[in-house]
């Protein structure tokens, strides 16, 4: 005789809150004005997190991900310390699912990076780089560490050289 477990109505509640908030992204996601929504959470500091947390896991049209994504990956480079976890989570998921999007976008925005002359801007790059293995950007990055007076940007330059995650 097999007896039904009997669940908290902490669990119950929690089952439940779950089971709405799917719902309620699916209706979300289903609106005319989504994109647009989500373009004015990522430029809201206090909502950027959730919105980045929505879209993570999210299949992005190709249309969609040519708006968002250079928003994204000035996020992933240079955005607020907190939230740039998430924002190399939505890169590097729609890095593998998109037409070449997020390295078109990334390759076209890449020479404002470098004129930077910016250590951190440099390390959120050279982060996005070795983890999606661009190589040729990584080689151009490189080039640019090793030629720098910031001994900052020698040393990234070293780590980079020495495949080090920093």
């Amino acid at each position: 005789m097999t007896t039904k477990p009997i669940y908290s109505k902490e669990w119950n509640s929690v089952k439940e809150a779950d089971r709405e908030l799917v719902a309620s992204k699916h209706n979300f996601r289903k609106t005319n004005d989504y994109l647009e929504q989500i373009l004015l959470a990522l430029n809201d500091l206090s909502q950027q997190q959730l919105a980045l947390e929505w879209i993570r896991d999210e299949r992005l049209s190709d249309s969609e991900l040519e708006v968002l994504i250079p928003i994204i990956i000035d996020m992933a480079v240079d955005g607020n310390i907190d939230n740039l976890p998430y924002a190399r989570e939505v890169l590097f998921n729609n890095a593998l699912n998109s037409n070449d999007i997020v390295r078109k976008k990334l390759t076209s925005m890449f020479d404002d990076f470098l004129k930077s002359d910016d250590y951190y801007v440099y390390a959120g790059v050279a982060r996005i780089l070795i983890f999606l293995n661009y190589s040729d950007l990584r080689i151009r990055l490189t080039e640019k560490c090793k030629d720098s007076t910031d001994e900052d940007i020698i040393d990234l330059y070293k780590h980079i050289i020495q495949d080090e995650w920093f």
